[in-house]
């Protein structure tokens, strides 16, 4: 029997829906839903009845949820028993510098399945990173990507911002503005293009290289920023976000950001982290 099909499965029953059960566990609905089946086909019997405010268990589905629960926890006892006298192999994973704190917490959340087989090690940068989180156009030539996230840029502003006041926002209304420069930003040299072109002066107030600190920057009145989505859903009060596609005129600019591995990633690795990110 399939212990990642019994743990979608325990997820699903204690959180009360397929869709909240994806979440928690960090992958897609079917993967949850083809395991419950796995499991009902497996087992020959209904475990779960679906219905438009969630699912139920059945019977047989309460008494395969404790069960699975004590069948779970000895496998984590097991797992943790033989592990502790043993150093844990590194997972080196490199964060370029574009990811923000969010990211990575959403990041270690899909790979808390692997804390109890592997030493994360989190990594500013490349060098030895058996492993990369970076934007599309940062990827190594010849590495794999794949998308984990899609970010939209924001004009951030502090809240007293003459501008976080106005309904609509052209692109002369951006002449003149005082700008945070995110040094590392991929849109800096889009954005220097596009202020030549239309003619928009604008001041850089300050620099910095991380992303929470341009944040406090904002929220301090020091100036606006040029931020993706990934940043501003952690800003904090006094700073609003105003996405790019509502300027009228500004062109609609987009990220990805991914997990990216070369070629020549160890077999072991892959074979335990690439089914986290299906």
């Amino acid at each position: 029997m399939d212990l990642r099909a019994l743990r979608y499965y325990v997820a699903a029953v204690e959180t009360g829906s397929i869709t909240a059960a994806a979440e928690q566990c960090h992958v897609a609905q079917p993967s949850i839903s083809l395991a419950v089946s796995k499991l009902e086909s497996e087992l020959d019997t209904l475990l779960l009845e679906r219905g438009k405010k969630g699912v139920r268990t059945t019977r047989a589905g309460r008494e395969l949820h404790h069960m699975a629960r004590r069948l779970l926890a000895q496998s984590d006892a097991m797992v943790k028993h033989f592990q502790q006298s043993a150093p844990l192999p590194p997972l080196r994973i490199g964060l370029d510098l574009v990811v923000s704190l969010e990211r990575v917490k959403a990041l270690l959340a899909r790979l808390a399945p692997l804390q109890l087989r592997m030493q994360l090690e989190l990594l500013r940068g490349e060098e030895n990173a058996d492993i990369r989180i970076v934007s599309r156009d940062r990827c190594p030539e010849n590495y794999h990507f794949s998308p984990l996230w899609r970010d939209e840029y924001s004009l951030l502003l502090p809240a007293d911002h003459p501008l976080s006041l106005r309904d609509q926002l052209e692109i002369s209304d951006l002449n003149g503005i005082s700008l945070v420069e995110r040094s590392f930003c991929d849109l800096s040299g889009q954005w220097r293009a596009f202020a030549e072109r239309h003619q928009l002066d604008f001041t850089i107030t300050a620099r910095t290289d991380n992303e929470e600190w341009a944040l406090a920057l904002v929220a301090a009145g020091v100036g606006a920023c040029l931020a993706p989505q990934g940043i501003d859903a952690a800003a904090p009060d006094g700073v609003i976000a105003i996405p790019l596609s509502q300027i009228e005129g500004f062109p609609d600019i987009k990220r990805e950001l991914g997990l990216a591995w070369s070629p020549l990633l160890r077999n072991e690795i892959k074979e335990a982290l690439l089914p986290l990110f299906d």
